[in-house]
């Protein structure tokens, strides 16, 4: 079975590349037949925003605050991911100006980001759910961070030579592990301390540093490309607006198979209208 994500980008994959005068071409949905193929984008936006309203409506429980908390971070991971859903590999080295980032050197330190931030939150919770709720010393601090810089190190070893998809991917592995390990934080645990460069910060400073480098970062992105010639088409606007509703219907937790199943079907049927229209 197609599941919603997948669905999404495939139809990325077949539009992100359209030119503005392209979204122009005929494209019919019921009695919605004169805002051409932009309509096929904005419908997969409707129904995946309708689609996150029918599961949130479906919860059983209302989520916790670290819960809440990595939604917005996904949210933020999404954005990021749209942007470099329309940027070629060639591009990843072309730098807007002498001494500036190209994208591929904001990816990698975006990436490492990603490790330094769990790295903190992951010791910190290990310590107080041990019973230590003091700064651990220097030798204790260093050992508890090795496993997480060797994963970085692993992340990024390849990084000068990979692909857009390959950086996407190693995107998708370090979000995936830091949802899963940040999200069984209880509300009476995120106000704990947690220890780093700039001293004690509660836990919820913590995790909302993940959404707000993120974007800080994803707006550098977006100033990069820009830079190199690059500026956003009306498809990547559209498919940005999808990426971003697909965030809330990704983080709902609630199952309802047959409902996600019925959207991913409409999606992967548009998009084999499309290649063939």
């Amino acid at each position: 079975m197609t599941i919603v994500t997948q669905a999404v980008e495939a139809l990325v994959r077949r539009t992100a590349g359209l030119s503005d005068a392209e979204m122009g071409r005929e494209w019919k949905w019921g009695a919605y037949d004169e805002e051409g193929l932009r309509f096929a984008l904005l419908m997969t936006h409707h129904e995946l925003r309708d689609l996150a309203a029918r599961l949130a409506a479906m919860r059983d429980r209302e989520p916790s605050q670290a819960e809440r908390v990595l939604a917005q971070y996904h949210q933020a991971y999404r954005d990021m991911t749209a942007v470099l859903a329309t940027v070629p590999t060639p591009d990843l080295d072309r730098a807007p100006a002498e001494g500036e980032w190209a994208v591929r050197a904001v990816c990698e330190h975006m990436l490492g980001a990603e490790y330094g931030f769990l790295r903190v939150c992951r010791i910190a919770l290990d310590r107080h759910r041990a019973g230590k709720a003091d700064e651990p010393a220097e030798a204790d601090w260093d050992a508890a961070s090795a496993p997480y810089i060797e994963a970085r190190k692993a992340a990024t070893k390849t990084f000068a030579s990979a692909t857009i998809e390959q950086i996407r991917d190693a995107f998708a592995a370090i979000h995936i592990r830091n949802l899963r390990e940040l999200g069984d934080i209880a509300d009476a645990e995120i106000d704990l301390a947690s220890w780093f460069w700039d001293g004690p910060m509660p836990l919820r400073f913590r995790l909302h540093r993940f959404e707000e480098h993120l974007r800080q970062h994803t707006i550098q992105l977006d100033k990069t490309l820009v830079g190199i010639g690059r500026s956003p088409t009306e498809a990547h606007r559209l498919v940005r607006n999808i990426y971003n509703a697909l965030a809330d219907v990704e983080m709902e937790g609630v199952p309802a198979d047959d409902l996600r199943a019925q959207v991913a079907r409409t999606i992967v049927e548009r998009v084999d209208a499309i290649v063939t229209s």
